[in-house]
Order: structure tokens, then sequence, then C-alpha cells
């Protein structure tokens, strides 16, 4: 058959190759030059289970049904029927491999507000997806409500008090306080009266006492009285005082010190209030920004104080992957990364590299790499995550893994189709596996080579083929 008519490639029946159930993920930080031992061995199998069946069928046919030699050897010259694969150029991923802890971007710890007040309500669990300004607990406000209402009437009484003393003095005030100083006058002369009376009894009863005509005991009480008289003229003047300065005080109006002093008590009480208001919205605990809850240490009951609750900021996640500072000078920031778990098969996520430790830790020689994470509701703070760094995409020679056939030497061969229908058994040396049951070929084939992909365990070097 002309090789030009031959079919195109393995768009012809290819069947699913038996590596399909491969991890293709990268299984180290350097690409392998070999594939990887259960693949080799996997292929063996598959290789051997073909020849025990073709074996057993033969043996088992009665004898009268068994090829004779004539036959055989006529056979042998017949084409075997196969079909193809074209191998193709490729882009090839070149990855590190590494394993990592997932944890919040940015963990923000939430304080309690007020110290000493007992927590009331707790109205978030841990998971709980929240927005900024949200409450997330309630403290006991009882003690603070109370102490607010008594303050308040402060505020009222000694705002009474300084519009009296700016609105002025009343008339009837201004009069009775005239009232007071005239009868202050009054007792004052009254007393002024007494006390020149006692002086002018104690200067005759010096006389008779001097004569000897009274008793001394008489002249005692005479002095007696004259100084009581005076003491009451004393209280007397002091009382006048007293009514003639509030007299005074009423008719020009409260001295500028004393409206000061009453303001500012006003203004006192006033900032207390707006204390204790700011005290009472202390008792809500809010969230700072919007995010996830990721830690919840407040308790109905107990008394607030430090740490209540751990928001991770905005649900941002993301990976750190410790990675060997020997292969640190490959990693670049904006590397994509193949992010895989080990526990979640199907977790498969993408991210990148954002940022790169400038810290090697000096007993692991290892650093950290952080990649960004995507939103995915299977991701937890604290999750252990396997990723494969993409550190270059070059171009390479891929075909199905299928039509690799694995040696007991170790060595891989295909067989390649010839001009003329007929194949050669091809070395090859084989790279990575890669995705969608493709392998890569390092040696021994070019682009548009054509290999079997079906039928080649029923192949020998030289033998003709018929293309399926």
């Amino acid at each position: 058959m002309d090789g030009a008519a031959m079919p195109d490639d393995s768009t012809k029946d290819v069947e699913p190759s038996p590596f399909s159930e491969l991890d293709h993920s990268p299984r180290s930080a350097e690409p392998s030059h070999l594939v990887p031992a259960e693949f080799t061995k996997l292929l063996l199998g598959v290789g051997l289970g073909i020849a025990i069946t073709l074996a057993a069928t033969h043996w088992l046919k009665p004898a009268a049904d068994r090829p004779t030699l004539t036959s055989v050897n006529s056979a042998s010259t017949a084409a075997t029927p196969v079909t193809l694969a074209r191998v193709t150029v490729a882009p090839i991923q070149r990855t590190l491999a590494a394993t990592g802890t997932v944890v919040a971007a940015e963990m923000l710890a939430i304080l309690s507000p007020s110290s000493g007040l007992q927590i009331d309500q707790v109205l978030v669990e841990e998971g709980d997806l929240v927005m900024q300004g949200q409450v997330l607990a309630v403290l006991d406000s009882k003690v603070l409500q109370a102490q607010l209402r008594e303050a308040e009437a402060q505020v009222q009484a000694a705002a009474a008090k300084l519009a009296e003393l700016q609105s002025g003095s009343r008339i009837e005030e201004i009069n009775r306080a005239r009232a007071e100083v005239h009868s202050a006058e009054a007792a004052v002369a009254r007393s002024e009266s007494d006390l020149t009376l006692a002086n002018q009894r104690v200067l005759r009863n010096q006389t008779l006492a001097r004569e000897g005509a009274i008793a001394t005991d008489r002249l005692d009480e005479v002095l007696n009285q004259a100084r009581s008289a005076e003491a009451a003229l004393s209280q007397a003047k002091a009382t006048l005082q007293q009514a003639t300065q509030q007299l005074s005080e009423l008719e020009t109006g409260p001295r500028p010190e004393v409206l000061a002093q009453a303001e500012a008590q006003l203004e006192a009480n006033r900032q207390r209030v707006q204390t204790l208001q700011a005290q009472l919205e202390d008792t809500q605990v809010l969230a700072p920004r919007s995010g996830k809850i990721a830690e919840r240490l407040a308790r109905v009951g107990d008394v607030a104080s430090g740490q209540l609750f751990s928001l991770i900021d905005n649900q941002r996640l993301e990976l750190h992957l410790e990675l060997p500072e020997t292969q640190l000078a490959q990693v670049r920031l904006q590397q994509g990364v193949q992010i895989t778990s080990d526990a979640h098969p199907n977790l498969r996520l993408s991210g990148r590299v954002q940022a790169i430790d400038p810290l090697i830790d000096p007993k692991t020689r290892m650093a950290t790499v952080e990649v960004s994470l995507p939103d995915s509701d299977l991701l937890q703070p604290g999750m252990f995550l396997r990723g494969a760094i993409i550190t270059s995409t070059t171009p390479g020679i891929t075909l199905p893994a299928a039509a690799v056939l694995p040696q007991p030497d170790g060595s891989h061969l295909v067989y390649r189709l010839n001009p003329d229908q007929t194949v050669t058994a091809q070395s090859v040396e084989v790279g990575e596996l890669l995705p969608n049951q493709q392998i890569e070929i390092k040696q021994g084939l070019t682009k548009n080579d054509r290999v079997v992909l079906k039928g080649a365990a029923y192949l020998k070097d030289g033998d003709r083929v018929e293309i399926n």
C-alpha cells in the first residue's frame, strides 16, 4: 500500500490507554529522564497478560482446530492489522514538586473592647462568614446602663443651675435681700446701744466697788454683761456684712468665675455621659472586616478579657510551600502552580507564586514560597497540600503512552511504520508522563513519525502491517 494513502494518525479507533488511571502529576522536583517505576511495571504486566492469553487460547483449542505448520508459515507472511498514532510536538511543562500548608493570608485577632464585663451572648460559630460591622458577641451592660442614667440626671441638674445663674436674680429676691440688710442694720444698732449701756453700768459699779458700796460679785456680773453685749454687737455686724454682700451680688448678678465654674461642671457631666455611652457601644463585639471566623474563644458566662475571635480577612487563604534552597533559583514570581490534595482527590486548583521568603531556615535549609489560592469550600487553614511549580514550558515530542512497550532490561521501544508498510522496532528514551494519557519522548523519534498504537504486542521487527 502506498505511504501517501495511509490513514492520517491516531484519530482512528484509538482505544483508551491502560494507563488512564495513572496520576500524571510530577513525581519529583526535577524532571525525570525515565518513566516512573510503576509505569514500567504496568506496561510489562499488560504485555505479559496478552502473551499468556494468546498461548492459552492456542493450546486449549481442539487438535482439529489447531493450525498446521504449513498454515502458520503461510500466516507469518500476512499483514497484521494495527492502529497507528502520530508523533506530535506539544508544550511540556517542567515543574518542581513541593508540599506545604494552607494559612490565612491575614489573620485578625478580635479582642474584647471592654474588660471585666461578662459575656452575655455569642452570635457566631467557627466557619461562619461575617460582614464588616456585624455583631459577633454581646457583653452584659446592666451596670453601665445604671451609671448612664445617673450621669444624665447630673447633666440636667448642672444645666438648670447654669441657666439660673445666667438669667440673673428676680426682683423678689432683691427686695428680700434688702429687707435682710435693714434687719441686720437694726440689730447692729440695738447691739451698740446695749453695749453702751453695759459700759456705763461697768463704770458706775467700779466706782461703787472702790467705795465698798457693792460686793465684788456684783461688779463681776456687770462686767460679764458688758462682754456679752460686745460679742452680740460683733455678731450683728457680721450678719449685716453678709446680708449686704448677698444684696450686692443679687443687684450686680453672678461673678464671671461663678458662671465659668457652673459651665465647667455641666461640661464634665456631659463628658461622663459620652464616656458611658461609648462603653455601652463597646458591649457589642463587632467584626472589624468581612471574612470567615477561624476560631471562637468567647464563651457565654466568661468574663471578657483578651482575644475573643480569630478572623480570616476576606476569606483569603494562601499556600506556603517548602522548597529546598538548591531549587529556589528556578522559582519566579507569578509562576503557575498546580495544587492537589491527598485527603481530597477531587481537589485540583491552580495558583500563582505571589511571594518568595528571602529567609532560609538554617536547620532544614528550606525556603517558603507563598502561593495564592482561589476560593474553595474545601480549603481550610492548616490543610496539607501538594504543589507543582511550573518553572518553564518547552516544546517536546509526545505520543500516547499506550504505544510504548517497556522491555525487561528497563529500556522502551515502539514500532515505527515504514513507507513499505513494515514496522521497525525503535528504541526510545522516555521522559515525563503527561496529561491526556501522553508521554514525552526524549530520543528515538521525530515529529510526524507514525507508530503502532493498537496491535504492537503481536509484532516483531520487520513485520508487515495492515492499517485499520
